[in-house]
């Protein structure tokens, strides 16, 4: 009986769609190699890392055909990048606040009995108040990267634009700070038993999130043709 593809396996396979869809038509025949790579592979760690791989692959592919041609970016092909950026972070950030160990869930005897005890628990209570604070980016990145490709709108106040970039940033060092504080050096080691599932949190919920929203303000940001029109009327 054929068993049943893992999460992992339905992942991969699907960020390799997204990666299909990033690939230029000159492309095409990487798209087939890619998909022949992800069936042969049985480990489905080995063909997520695949599959991620393909879809930074994909992004330089397409990024190149722009720079060759003239920066007229179609806005669509945002959409599965911002969903791919800002998604994975805005269900973090329902876990962190309605989760089984949710901020919502905790109380004074909670705080007092599993982390005041030690600056140790008292740096995963910040990680996990940071990420119930900072994880909004995700749900308001997407809205503001759907407002520009629907109505040509993109987020104009300093601070959030700010803040779309560095919150991530600063939720990956606190994250990255915690694992240190609790597991030592070895923590974050290739070695350690569940490295992959924390640098793929890490890359997730930290990393794409502000590239992610640096690529977004970079591709609002008015053209100098744009100004110098502006500038006429």
């Amino acid at each position: 009986m054929k068993r049943s593809p893992t999460l992992q396996r339905r992942l991969a396979q699907s960020l390799l769609r997204c990666a299909h869809t990033l690939l230029p038509t000159s492309r095409r025949e990487w798209a087939q190699a890619m998909r022949a790579e992800l069936d042969r592979l049985e480990d489905d760690r080995e063909a997520l890392r695949w599959a991620i791989g393909c879809v930074i692959a994909g992004s330089k592919e397409r990024i190149r055909g722009w720079t060759v041609m003239d920066w007229r970016i179609p806005r669509w092909i945002l959409v599965p990048e911002m969903l791919l950026c800002f998604l994975p972070l805005t269900l973090g950030w329902l876990d962190a606040l309605f989760g089984d160990s949710g901020v919502v869930r905790l109380n004074r005897e909670v705080i007092e009995t599993h982390f005041l005890h030690s600056p140790v628990g008292v740096l995963a209570l910040l990680t996990m108040v940071a990420g119930a604070a900072l994880g909004v980016l995700g749900p308001l990145g997407l809205a503001s990267a759907f407002r520009w490709v629907a109505l040509s709108r993109p987020p104009t106040n300093r601070v959030f634009r700010a803040a779309l970039v560095a919150g991530p940033t600063l939720y990956g060092a606190l994250i990255l700070a915690s694992r240190l504080a609790m597991g030592g050096a070895s923590g974050v080691r290739s070695s350690a038993s569940d490295s992959f599932d924390f640098w793929s949190g890490l890359l997730l919920l930290s990393a794409l999130p502000a590239l992610g929203a640096a690529h977004l303000l970079h591709l609002a940001q008015p053209t100098a043709t744009n100004e110098l029109a502006s500038s006429k009327r």
